[in-house]
């Protein structure tokens, strides 16, 4: 689940210093089960960012082009369990196009398709998650399936590398979620069914969070080359996590308004909390890097104003980002001229 389900299959198929640094995905927290509804938005791609440890990427903005709902049934249900039978799961696409998927103690795996008139077994099946796995970790798979598209059946090759090259927290539209890892890795898949075969390359960044079904949010680079010409496709992938009561991403609560925007020199933060709250105001980087902060202790209950001094910064985009005691957040984005 790193975009869109079907164009996959078709083309290949709280604070973060403290708690971060112990994130490990297993068997059960990442991935989804039957069962399973998941809001997913794909939007316009976005860099992904740095690697690193302890970093905050910051993604408040994202274009939202279309916005679908995936479905995870068991295996038995489509009546293709005696094809799949080492599956656990299948993504259901409706019209009788599934993804299947094994999870097992030491990964997540891909297992085969049906697509229209195309359909794909695996005697080999390609790991695109180990288990456990935590910051640092790397692996690599490699896969063989034959696919068929009902009168002529050929090879098809997959290898797959792949890192968890960072954790921290991310910046999203509906909030801040903490203590996430994010795993970057990269598929090669070669399709025999002509001369020369074609080739896919998949370039995948993904963010989970333990405990959610599937990334929070992820980016995905589609390189396709067939008879010679090449083309190209990338976006980005948004999870509803209001469905799934994430409450960290629930209490984003402050409302947040930077004037004036674009700013040439001094940014004016207004934004609203109670007496006796703690406010910390961050003005973060496009690498989530943090570059200003200040705390205050708030007096009076109202909108309350912050002034953040941006002559030395570099132009270009920024996120305001204040936080209460409580961990309720609120963000805003500010361009610097």
């Amino acid at each position: 689940m790193r975009t869109s389900p079907t164009l996959v299959a078709f083309l290949g198929i709280l604070p973060c210093a403290t708690l971060c640094g112990q994130v490990t995905l297993s068997s059960g927290t990442a991935d989804p089960s039957a069962g399973d509804a998941l809001t997913l938005s794909t939007c316009s791609w976005v860099d992904p960012g740095p690697a690193g440890t302890n970093i905050t990427w910051a993604q408040p903005d994202l274009e939202v082009l279309s916005t679908n709902v995936s479905n995870y049934v068991s295996v038995a249900s489509t009546g293709l369990a005696g094809t799949y039978p080492n599956a656990t799961v299948a993504y259901d696409g409706g019209g009788g196009t599934y993804l299947f998927y094994r999870e097992a103690a030491t990964g997540y795996e891909q297992d085969g398709f049906v697509l229209n008139m195309y359909s794909a077994t695996c005697s080999d099946r390609l790991l695109l998650l180990p288990y456990p796995l935590s910051y640092g970790n790397t692996w690599s798979d490699n896969a063989t399936c034959t696919v068929t598209d009902g009168s002529t059946s050929w090879a098809r090759t997959m290898s797959v590398t792949g890192t968890a090259d960072g954790w921290g927290s991310i910046i999203l539209p509906a909030g801040t979620v903490t203590n996430v890892l994010r795993v970057h890795w990269v598929e090669n898949m070669v399709d025999n069914q002509y001369d020369p075969p074609s080739t896919t390359v998949f370039d995948y960044y993904s963010w989970y969070r333990p405990e959610t079904p599937g990334p929070v949010f992820s980016t995905s680079n589609i390189d396709v080359t067939i008879f010679g010409f090449s083309t190209s496709d990338s976006s980005s992938t948004l999870l509803d996590l209001s469905a799934i009561g994430m409450q960290e991403v629930l209490d984003h609560a402050i409302g947040v308004r930077v004037m004036p925007n674009p700013v040439p020199d001094r940014a004016e933060v207004v934004f609203g909390l109670g007496a006796g709250e703690r406010a910390t105001i961050e003005l973060l980087d496009v690498s989530g890097r943090v570059v200003r902060t200040s705390t205050r202790a708030i007096q009076v209950s109202g909108a309350q104003r912050e002034f953040i001094d941006m002559v030395a910064l570099p132009a270009g985009a920024y996120v305001v980002r204040i936080t209460d005691g409580r961990g309720a957040y609120g963000t805003s984005r500010v361009v610097k001229r």
